[in-house]
């Protein structure tokens, strides 16, 4: 994990921000998961389909110590008709690779589809993409 994320919360805040910290969120416990600029992103435990919220990093939050694991997963997500092998030696498809954070391969490809959507003629190109874990 980045010494880096958060840093603007981190700094302007004084507060102990970073993605993978557990916090308590308006009396809520969760788990950091996103630099969100003024804001961070949190997943509370009792969430079943792990959404990212936005909260004040001072409003109403406890901070503690790092989570062992993160409730979302790193994908990459390898769209329109490339290879995994085409990443050693195209241009092109290095460009095209999306890195998203979620729970699933199915929310991933999602994920990346919504990234992605005014290049696809239709929902149906998910259906091509490729997914891995990051």
């Amino acid at each position: 994990m980045s010494s880096y994320n958060c840093a603007y919360v981190h700094n302007h805040y004084s507060v102990p921000a970073e993605i993978g910290r557990r916090v308590i969120a308006s009396g809520e416990p969760g788990v950091i998961i996103a630099d969100r600029g003024h804001y961070i992103g949190v997943i509370l435990d009792s969430d079943p389909k792990k959404r990212i919220r936005n909260f004040h990093p001072t409003w109403e939050m406890e901070y503690g110590e790092m989570a062992e694991t993160l409730p979302l997963k790193e994908w990459l997500v390898l769209p329109f008709n490339h290879d995994w092998d085409d990443l050693n030696w195209n241009r092109e498809a290095r460009e095209d690779l999306v890195r998203v954070w979620a729970a699933t391969r199915g929310q991933a490809k999602y994920k990346a589809y919504e990234r992605l959507q005014e290049y696809c003629h239709s929902i149906k190109a998910m259906l091509r993409f490729k997914v891995r874990r990051a």
